[in-house]
């Protein structure tokens, strides 16, 4: 063996190859990811002391860098570890399989632009730069979120805005904005929802009714906030979904009218 290649076998340099193979290519809030590691060993022998997989989520954040100055950092927090292998000892040119299946928080933060979720594959190989492969996951808002979006747009013909869609670090909700139907533009500007999944796989939160101004006391009230209802929504699993699994739009929308209306009408 050539000094270029123990340099090369020393520092895992051309090492084991990482595939990294999620069963689904978008997740719901708290779903199971299933999927399956797969390693093919480099032309020599490769060991180690372990092989794990991490589900983490990612944020940014603008950091005081100096006088006047900031910088933009990706923060990165680890939700679980799973060791697919511990000591290994890998042939030549082998290849090997490991599944895995890691969970999504319930209410966890959705996936945009620059935040979200992903796995990370570590091989911890002593003396050596350790081989790792990172995946994006991208994670869409609940289904029971969805149901609710489904009926307000089906049968009561509201339009949601898509790129209104956020989440809450600290309350852990998830917002929606819809815009109403031409019936009620005149009464209403937009209904939101900030809401929860529970953990009877049910919907709590909050319907947000923002009113049209209609006059200078509405315009006033709308400079001080005063001009958005908050009315509680709550709904079981039984509301939201048929028992074959087929979104309920009638009983949502039938919780839904009843604070509209007051709305609408007081």
């Amino acid at each position: 063996m050539g000094i270029l290649e123990g340099l090369k076998r020393r520092l895992n340099i051309a090492g084991s190859k990482i595939v990294l193979v999620a069963r689904d290519d978008i997740y719901s809030q708290s779903d199971t990811i299933n999927g399956e590691v797969i390693i093919t060993a480099p032309e020599y022998r490769q060991s180690g002391n372990s092989i794990r997989l991490e589900l983490k989520e990612f944020w940014t954040e603008t950091r005081s860098s100096g006088t006047n100055s900031s910088t933009t950092v990706t923060v990165y927090k680890s939700h679980g570890e799973v060791i697919l292998e511990r000591e290994f000892n890998f042939g030549p040119g082998t290849e090997h399989r490991f599944p895995f299946e890691v969970q999504l928080p319930r209410n966890c933060r959705i996936s945009t632009k620059d935040t979200g979720w992903c796995l990370v594959v570590t091989m911890d190989i002593p003396k050596a730069i350790d081989p790792t492969e990172k995946v994006i996951l991208s994670v869409r808002p609940a289904e029971e979120f969805l149901a609710i979006i489904e009926a307000c747009e089906e049968n009561m013909k509201f339009q949601e805005r898509a790129k209104s869609r956020s989440w809450d670090r600290k309350s852990l909700k998830t917002y929606f904005r819809l815009l109403p139907p031409e019936v009620l533009k005149s009464e209403l500007d937009y209904l939101a929802l900030d809401v929860l999944q529970t953990e009877d796989d049910g919907v709590e939160g909050d319907l947000i009714f923002n009113l049209q101004e209609k006059s200078i006391l509405d315009y006033f009230k709308t400079i001080i906030g005063k001009d958005r209802i908050r009315k509680p929504l709550q709904l079981s699993a039984s509301q939201l979904f048929l028992p074959g699994g087929n979104v309920d739009g009638k009983s949502i929308s039938q919780v839904i009218a009843v604070p509209l209306r007051q709305v609408v009408e007081g």
